[in-house]
């Protein structure tokens, strides 16, 4: 799943949990295992997969740090500890690319690592679940509960 994704969960799991940071990080945390349950895109594998996937992660890099600014800026102040945890937990087990492109090694012990991976449903063809889903969590985080607007 997208990290831009997670993070927009986040957001609307640290809304509905403002008062409970740790409960909005765990809570942040399961979504983000449930969410890779979905199916959701990865590259074809083969040459050039590796290319494929920074090509797409740049960019949802991009657009999920903005996600993680802007849910973070535009909750009301006695909420944004909860937004914050709920952001954190939504988003820190995709922390595993960037310490890997980055730095080289995987910040997770082994047994979080085999979690992750055994949830996760991916193929190639699956971009449209992935931008169906960034949307619907968009909108969401627009109208729905703690909405932006609020």
């Amino acid at each position: 799943m997208l990290v831009t994704s997670h993070a927009l969960a986040g957001r609307i799991i640290g809304r509905l949990l403002p008062r409970r940071p740790l409960v909005a990080f765990a809570v942040g945390v399961a979504s983000h295992l449930a969410m890779d349950t979905c199916p959701h895109w990865s590259p074809a594998e083969g040459p050039g997969s590796h290319e494929v996937f920074l090509h797409v992660a740049r960019r949802d890099g991009v657009a999920g740090l903005a996600a993680v600014a802007l849910s973070v800026a535009s909750a009301p102040a006695e909420e944004r500890i909860g937004v914050t945890a709920g952001v954190v937990g939504a988003v820190l087990l995709d922390l595993d690319k960037p310490f890997l492109y980055f730095l080289g090694f995987n910040p997770f012990p082994r047994w979080v690592r085999r979690l992750h991976k055994a949830v996760q449903h991916e193929a190639p063809h699956r971009m449209p679940y992935e931008l169906a889903a960034a949307v619907a969590l968009l909108a969401t985080v627009l109208t729905g509960p703690g909405a932006l607007r609020s």
